[in-house]
């Protein structure tokens, strides 16, 4: 009897809730939900479908076409798949799908209600982006395969459904990230990781690449069977959302307006350093002790890397597979291998912040007293030693790995010259310039006002572009050294290491500049 009067009384909070909340001012009607539905469909049809298809047809040439008819294709996008599963189940640690605004996670998700009446809607809206990116793919593909005539429209359309219960089934994975606790999340990343390079290495595919538009299979089989499964998954995460520790969620909640509110104004620095972890781990292991003044430092910075562990494992992880995309790339012609380049330098980059954050704490010393008569620069180039070392053998130990899947061996030919050694040498030599990268953005102070100046034009306003470019000048700076090593790698060793000492003086001057303007 009890159970029924709480019931009712939940009932009647949740809608007097609603009823405040449609009344607000801007509230959507009925009708302008409809609306909205109608105008995504139409964008869908009238603008989405088009630019797929025309990138489809781009990608229709004879050096990306091999790439998706070999035989390991099917294989590769299930491992990919799991792989992003087991990314998205650590996401989840930091920002789940389930997440309010701080104010409704307060006053709704800590109150009597039910926490899947209040959190279900953002649930089913995150859902949607793992589903989103698992369809472009699948589009991308299908389209390109269709264009050349090495597949059928039906087998194409069950690949775009089997990449709808995949992005369901991910989904449910970013949930998991969000409701466990540390322990079974990391186990289950693991599982998940170890899957994906299983699934690489057996001969049959499964999962979502049984579905691959190729000729034969049990395609209609395969996209069925993974609608459903990731349907059930979704539908049973949401019974799950009254699980959901109300502390994790104020502290994601909070997390995530902190980090919209510095994007928001620019400052996109501060808003990645807001999911930066935290030290869990290794709290009485000595950073401290005696040698030399570098290999102390070194010390230093592989204590700090154990005391995060998850985080150091994901950077790791993140060096290898971007080395590889850039041997893959530099073993390859055309767009697909500059891509490749590209995305590894990226990948490269991003992988880089889990080690240096020796290099932050040195250039936020800057204008304090000197630390036992070490100023910040001297203990940014002490920092520079332990990431450099650790980037580099990564970086050619997923060289050696691209060379392996290609089935190259380092000093030979193979029809690409000196495409093979600098497979391994172009990681290697990448890794000092992105570490002088990492001091060279640590130094880097607040926007300057005259940016934010109105431009007036007959087109608008273009005064966010100088703000953009200021933004992600590290960004552009290290695609811009990932390329000049790419074309210095094919050239010779010399060529490259030649490279790596102008681009690491050039950055050590700019950063210079940094630190005397910051002095003033």
């Amino acid at each position: 009897m009890s159970s029924a009067v709480d019931k009712r009384e939940q009932r009647a909070s949740l809608e007097a809730i609603r009823s405040i909340w449609a009344s607000r001012r801007g509230a959507r009607s009925r009708t302008d939900i409809a609306y909205l539905v109608y105008l995504v469909v139409l964008s869908i049809a009238v603008l989405v479908i088009p630019v797929l298809r025309a990138i489809g047809m781009g990608l229709a040439r004879p050096d990306v076409v091999p790439v998706l008819l070999a035989d390991a294709a099917p294989r590769t996008a299930t491992a990919v798949a799991l792989m992003a599963a087991a990314a998205l189940l650590l996401v989840g640690a930091v920002r789940g799908p389930a997440l309010l605004a701080p104010f409704f996670t307060t006053t709704l998700a800590a109150g009597p209600i039910r926490r899947r009446a209040v959190l279900w809607r953002p649930f089913v809206r995150s859902v949607l982006v793992p589903v989103t990116g698992c369809t472009t793919v699948a589009a991308l593909i299908g389209i390109t395969l269709l264009t050349v005539g090495r597949t059928d429209l039906q087998a194409a359309a069950w690949f775009l459904l089997a990449s709808v219960g995949t992005g369901l089934l991910q989904g449910a994975c970013w949930f998991l990230g969000e409701l466990l606790r540390g322990t079974p999340r990391r186990i289950l990343a693991v599982v998940l990781a170890l899957l994906g390079v299983l699934c690489a290495a057996v001969p049959v595919p499964i999962g979502p690449g049984a579905a691959y538009p190729l000729a034969g299979g049990d395609s209609a089989a395969w996209a069925i069977g993974l609608i459903a499964i990731g349907t059930l998954a979704v539908a049973a995460c949401v019974p799950g959302l009254d699980r959901l520790r109300g502390a994790v969620l104020l502290e994601q909640a909070m997390r995530w307006e902190t980090a919209s509110t510095s994007a928001t104004t620019g400052d996109l620095t501060a808003a990645a350093g807001t999911f930066r972890a935290r030290a869990s781990t290794g709290r009485r292991l000595p950073a401290i002790g005696g040698g030399p003044m570098v290999l102390l430092y070194a010390r230093r910075d592989a204590v700090a890397w154990l005391r995060t562990p998850e985080r150091s494992v994901i950077g790791v992880l993140g060096a290898g597979l971007s080395a590889c995309a850039l041997g893959w790339g530099l073993l390859g012609t055309g767009p697909l291998a500059w891509t490749a380049i590209a995305v590894g330098t990226l990948g490269a980059w991003a992988a880089s912040s889990s080690f240096v954050d020796g290099i932050r704490h040195a250039v936020h010393t800057l204008g304090a007293p000197a630390l036992l008569g070490q100023s910040a620069a001297v203990q940014a180039v002490l920092h520079f030693l332990a990431p450099t070392l650790l980037l580099g053998a990564v970086g050619a130990l997923g060289g050696v790995v691209s060379l392996w899947s290609t089935g190259a061996a380092v000093g030979s030919d193979g029809g690409g010259g000196a495409a093979v050694p600098a497979a391994v040498l172009v990681p290697v030599a990448l890794a000092p310039v992105l570490v002088a990268l990492r001091v060279h953005a640590a130094a880097k102070g607040p926007m300057p006002l005259q940016l934010a100046t109105p431009m007036p034009t007959a087109q608008g306003d273009l005064s966010v572009f100088p703000m953009l470019v200021w933004q992600s000048d590290a960004i552009l700076l290290a695609l811009m050294a990932g390329g000049l090593l790419a074309v210095g790698g094919t050239m010779g060793a010399l060529w490259l290491l030649l490279g790596v000492v102008l681009l690491v003086l050039g950055i050590v001057l700019m950063t210079r500049s940094r630190f005397r303007e910051l002095r003033s």
